[in-house]
């Protein structure tokens, strides 16, 4: 199992919310090199030339991989969904998702699929947007195929979304699109909150998840609190789970202590044998 630190890139707007580093680019690597973790996990918004070029240099730099690209900003920033009752709010959604996939490929690196799914709508019946919403994921499916990138589907708890909120409904997702190339995302942040049985949910998921975020239960760094991480990453060793945990946490009590103290609590759980 490797260990990935999410950080914001400079066009990510700054908030009491952000659960990602957010400052120089080369101090984040340097910072999160220096520290034992393996890669880098992205929230961005700009997929351009530039920045493309600037992460090859300091993943060369620092020996660090691009684990996955965040893609919540779409929605927090551009207002677009894959289940927005506009239908060409949902045709831009799908085309940003083609630049994520391009980058993506890039790199070896997953796209997340997490807020951007949209939220239900007023007046639209919850049947139509869950409709839409599919329609839209085929779509960005059918073009990650083609280029091989693999989507990670990120089961999100009621109070941040209202749609695909446990893992199970994240598992029927998976079965009803029957690709390859989508998987899902799990978090046992939001877990702990809509799961009966976290680490059940685990084994049960097995070979579903191609990803896994990780935050204690106050979405701090892990360590701080209560969530069992020796338990977590156990049962998730137990799987045969071999891919990428990513810290996504509030930057509390300041950003260099939350990636200090997140590697301090986990490097040692995921390097055990």
């Amino acid at each position: 199992m490797k260990l990935a630190y999410q950080v914001a890139m400079p066009e990510v707007k700054p908030s009491h919310f952000l659960t990602a580093y957010k400052g120089d680019l080369p101090e984040a690597f340097r910072l999160l090199k220096e520290n034992g973790y393996d890669g880098v996990e992205l929230m961005i918004c700009e997929t351009g030339k530039e920045a493309r070029d600037t992460l090859k240099g300091l993943c060369g730099e620092f020996n660090l991989e691009i684990s996955a690209l965040i893609t919540g900003e779409l929605y927090g920033h551009e207002k677009l969904s894959l289940s927005n009752h506009d239908p060409n709010v949902r045709e831009k959604c799908v085309k940003r998702f083609h630049d994520f996939i391009n980058m993506a490929a890039e790199f070896g690196a997953q796209v997340n699929i997490g807020r951007s799914r949209g939220l239900y709508e007023p007046e639209v019946p919850h049947e139509q947007t869950y409709a839409w919403a599919l329609e839209s994921l085929r779509s960005v499916v059918q073009y990650a195929e083609q280029k091989q990138v693999t989507l990670i589907l990120e089961p999100v708890n009621f109070l941040q979304c209202d749609f695909i909120l446990s893992t199970r409904e994240g598992r029927d997702i998976v079965d009803q699109i029957g690709s390859r190339y989508l998987k899902l995302m799990i978090d046992v942040f939001h877990m702990n909150i809509q799961d009966k049985d976290m680490l059940a949910e685990i084994r049960e998921t097995k070979g579903y998840f191609t990803y896994v975020h990780l935050s204690d239960n106050n979405r701090l760094y892990p360590g701080n609190c209560r969530l069992d991480f020796s338990a977590i990453i156990s049962t998730l060793k137990e799987t045969g789970y071999e891919g990428y945990a990513g810290v996504e946490i509030l930057q509390k009590p300041d950003m260099v202590t939350a990636v200090r103290e997140s590697a301090r609590h986990l490097v040692p759980l995921i390097r055990r044998s």
